[in-house]
């Protein structure tokens, strides 16, 4: 009798596995397990009335989603934005969405290094500031920091097809100051271009963000940010330099700055619009 009841199993487990499921109808392929027979009606899928409600929400972390392969390609929609939603291993992605991790002619790039900026203020403040920020951090999905251009090289940003670019850089500058005094602090970010080699380095746009100063400047990280499109040519090389100065100032103070290495604050990304 148990011989006959593990045959019988066996059986029953064997078509249950190479079954295929129809619904709508009674045509069937062998290449699908659930095939959708109706031309009029459609499968709803698992929706949400908001991304906070997707699997694997976390606030806590950089892009607000834990990574976990075993959800990748899993579809939701969300009722909120009307839209679709894949998840890549990373995060959820809107399907309206045409920048991502995956996109082949885009590059966001992190702060591998930074640098420190120490100033003094006795009226008009004297920074030494030197250097550029260095945006050669490894790859990191989980923050979006991707090189699909190959931009990075050992020691600088480098172009590597001629074309027409949206270049955007954002920096995030820590610390403060100390002292009595009133004035403005001046956060200035500057974009250049080394166009060959041996040529020099050209301002292409600057952006300054600024603070108020009153005995203590404090309040927080200060982020300067810029978009810009360019025409770049094949080994033009890419730089950002970030200076800060103190203006119509009275008193005096001590200040020390830096860069901040956060990839929401601070990174250097580059779109390809149109090859040459």
């Amino acid at each position: 009798m148990k011989k006959i009841t593990l045959i019988i199993a066996f059986f029953c487990q064997y078509f249950l596995l190479q079954a295929q499921v129809g619904i709508g109808g009674d045509i069937y392929s062998t290449k699908n397990i659930v095939k959708v027979i109706d031309g009029t009606k459609g499968a709803i899928l698992p929706y949400s009335n908001s991304f906070t409600s997707f699997p694997q929400y976390n606030a806590g972390v950089t892009d607000v989603f834990n990574d976990y392969p075993n959800l990748i390609g899993g579809l939701i929609y969300n009722k909120s934005d009307d839209q679709y939603y894949k998840y890549d291993g990373y995060a959820w992605n809107p399907a309206r969405q045409i920048q991502g991790i995956y996109q082949p002619k885009g590059s966001r790039l992190g702060i591998s290094s930074g640098i420190s900026i120490p100033c003094i203020a006795f009226g008009l403040g004297i920074c030494l500031s030197a250097g550029s920020a260095v945006y050669l951090a490894p790859d990191n999905k989980s923050e979006v920091l991707v090189d699909n251009l190959a931009l990075k090289n050992a020691s600088n940003v480098t172009i590597k097809q001629a074309g027409i670019y949206d270049v955007g850089a954002a920096l995030g500058f820590t610390g403060g100051s100390l002292g009595a005094q009133i004035g403005v602090t001046e956060f200035k970010l500057t974009l250049q271009v080394r166009y060959i080699p041996t040529g020099n380095w050209e301002t292409i746009v600057t952006k300054s963000n600024y603070s108020l100063i009153f005995v203590i400047d404090t309040n927080g990280n200060k982020t300067c940010s810029f978009a810009q499109t360019l025409s770049l040519p094949v080994g033009a090389e890419l730089r950002v330099i970030p200076t800060i100065r103190t203006i119509g100032g009275s008193g005096g103070s001590l200040s020390a700055y830096g860069t901040d290495a956060n990839s929401i604050n601070s990174y250097l990304a580059a779109r390809l619009i149109k090859a040459y």
